[in-house]
């Protein structure tokens, strides 16, 4: 089968679906693209012969791409929704988080006056059991397992403590602390709640670079994002950029890249050669060049960065075994065995790894208090390391947040440069819209509301086109407009 017809039966297969793998603006780049990723996979090599059994091997696997390609398409779309979920959610659940800092805090300080005479010298062992599967499994957690999956030993803790602990209430005070306890137990549970819309920019990202991995090394469709994006910043620094020069340059890019990708056993090893020049088309033209999904790729890595950091931060592993060990209280075996069910059952909920300490924590200390003449400090110092945890890992989210909200929509206050097309010959029944919608399928989201159009006094319905010089690029590489299904010429 030669290219043509390959490209046809892959990419032409649901060109009459509601939301084909390929746009329509998009043929002409993945028509060019896939000419390149043929040339590199089959260097040296004649077009196959159409046997059955290679006509039976290319449609299995091309299935299989397909399957592949609407699986990444939909989580990238499931991870736009959740990064406008994430930013819309912040300021709401920020108010739960500070508060239950403050609480605790103020629980701390509370703990260690005179007035409350706490021994937890009777509460031993127990929770080394509960505890102690989950905390040595921390170790082994990836950079985004803190936001991914949380320390998840809650219900452990907590059904391990029933029948063995003495709850003592003699007194005004212990009742006024024990109240306050609850209060921030509470809060801390209507935070995890909270947080669960969040959470989904944390979850759904982690399926999208799972999918993105069976096509290709994540690593290295990261690596092409930024160059392209490199790229693509340097030719908006250019002063007077000729459509040749960007369109050459560019080509240089694309080899570079398709170079890299065919060189990539996975690729070929799972599709083989027929197959992996569609599945590097997809990966360069939907993944890389469609600017909204490229935006998602960045996102994916400032917030891989700044969770290697919270992974320092929190000292996932060690400060948290001290702080629960530190807790230790006799208990049943059968909590050693309930830990590992419960992180199967929380891990899907992408709860904070600090919310679930402090959780532990105050179901530890409320199950665990009794009265007696000698102060214990222990109590105090665990709860205001648990403060310490949260405030922790909300300036990671909070910076999460930060760097999210920069790829938020721009205005038109914001754009200096602007880059100016023509389009020709738009057919009379086209409105505005029909033109705006076209060149929307050119730009990222957050540039929809940038777009400026007046027609021309010539005659034929031809309008002058202005756009963010920075989200251009896609349409500089456009010599037609398929505008109310006919094409338009246009002009740079």
């Amino acid at each position: 089968m030669n290219r043509a017809k390959l490209f046809e039966r892959i990419f032409g297969s649901n060109r009459n679906d509601e939301e084909p793998i390929i746009t329509d603006s998009e043929l002409s780049l993945a028509s060019f693209a896939y000419d390149v990723a043929y040339d590199e996979i089959h260097k040296g090599q004649k077009d196959p012969d159409d046997d059955d059994d290679s006509v039976l091997s290319f449609d299995i696997k091309m299935e299989a791409a397909m399957d592949n390609f609407k699986r990444v398409v939909e989580l990238f779309k499931k991870s736009r929704k959740a990064n406008q979920a994430f930013l819309k959610n912040f300021d709401h659940w920020s108010s739960f988080r500070k508060s239950n800092v403050q609480r605790l805090k103020e629980i701390a300080e509370k703990i260690q006056t005179d007035k409350f005479n706490s021994d937890i010298a009777k509460v031993v062992g127990g929770v080394v059991a509960a505890a102690g599967g989950v905390v040595a499994g921390l170790s082994f957690l990836t950079p985004l397992a803190p936001v991914t999956l949380p320390l998840a030993i809650s219900g452990g803790v907590a059904s391990a403590l029933g029948g063995g602990v003495v709850v003592g209430t003699t007194g005004t005070e212990i009742a006024l602390l024990k109240n306050k306890l609850e209060e921030a137990k509470t809060l801390a549970m209507q935070e995890e709640v909270n947080f669960s819309t969040m959470a989904q920019w944390f979850t759904h990202t982690k399926e999208l670079k799972e999918a993105l991995g069976s096509l290709l090394n994540y690593a290295l469709v990261n690596e092409m994002s930024e160059c392209v994006q490199k790229f693509l910043d340097g030719m908006i620094n250019l002063k007077n950029l000729k459509v040749g020069d960007f369109k050459n340059q560019f080509k240089q890019v694309l080899k570079m890249c398709m170079g890299k990708m065919s060189k990539c056993s996975k690729i070929k090893d799972e599709f083989g050669d027929d197959v992996a020049p569609a599945v590097m088309t997809f990966i360069f033209v939907v993944c890389v060049m469609r600017d909204e999904n490229r935006l998602v790729l960045d996102c994916v890595m400032i917030t891989h960065h700044l969770a290697l950091g919270l992974m320092s931060a929190l000292d996932i592993g060690v400060h948290t075994s001290r702080m629960i060990v530190g807790l230790a209280t006799k208990g049943t075996a059968a909590a050693g065995r309930t830990a590992p069910a419960a992180i199967a059952r929380i891990a899907a909920m992408g709860t904070l790894v600090a919310l679930g300490i402090v959780i532990d924590v105050l179901n530890v200390v409320l199950s665990s208090i009794a009265i007696h003449k000698r102060l214990q400090s222990k109590h105090a110092k665990i709860v205001k390391d648990a403060a310490e945890q949260l405030e922790k890992e909300f300036l990671f989210i909070e910076s999460v947040y930060n760097e999210l909200r920069k790829y938020k929509a721009i205005s038109l206050t914001d754009v200096t440069e602007w880059t100016t097309i023509v389009v020709n010959h738009i057919p009379v029944q086209a409105g505005e819209e029909d033109l705006k919608m076209a060149v929307k399928l050119l730009l990222s989201e957050e540039a929809w509301g940038c777009i400026k159009l007046r027609r021309l006094p010539t005659s034929g319905n031809n309008w002058f086109v202005k756009v963010p010089a920075s989200h251009s690029q896609m349409l500089l590489l456009q010599s037609e407009l398929i505008i109310k299904g006919e094409r338009c010429v246009v002009i740079h």
